[in-house]
C-alpha cells in the first residue's frame, strides 16, 4: 500500500510556500492583508505559511487550500481521495 498524501513531498510544500511569499512581496502585500482577503485569522495564516500549523485538518487545512498550498479535496478524482491505494500483488 502507498499513502496518496505522501505524494506531495516536503520539498514541494516548502517550494509552494516560498513562491506564495515571493508573490506577496512582489505585490507589497502583508500576511495580515492576505488574511483579511481570504477572511481568515492572521495568526493562523502566519502559522500555516511558516509550517508550524498542521494543514491536515480544520482551519490550517482550509487556509492552505485557499492559499493554493494544498489541492482542494473536492476537486480531486474519487480514487485520489482515498487515504490509501491498494496496489495489486503479483
Amino acid at each position: 500500500m502507498r499513502n496518496v498524501g505522501a505524494a506531495r513531498s516536503r520539498r514541494d510544500r516548502i517550494l509552494r510556500r516560498s513562491k506564495l511569499r515571493s508573490r506577496m512581496t512582489a505585490k507589497g502585500q502583508t500576511v495580515k492583508a492576505l488574511a483579511r482577503e481570504i477572511d481568515e485569522n492572521a495568526s493562523h495564516v502566519y502559522k500555516v505559511l511558516s509550517g508550524t500549523r498542521a494543514a491536515s485538518s480544520g482551519a490550517g487545512h482550509r487556509i492552505a487550500v485557499k492559499l493554493g498550498l494544498k489541492d482542494d479535496p473536492a476537486t480531486l478524482p474519487a480514487r485520489a481521495r482515498l487515504p490509501f491505494i491498494i496496489e495489486p500483488t503479483r
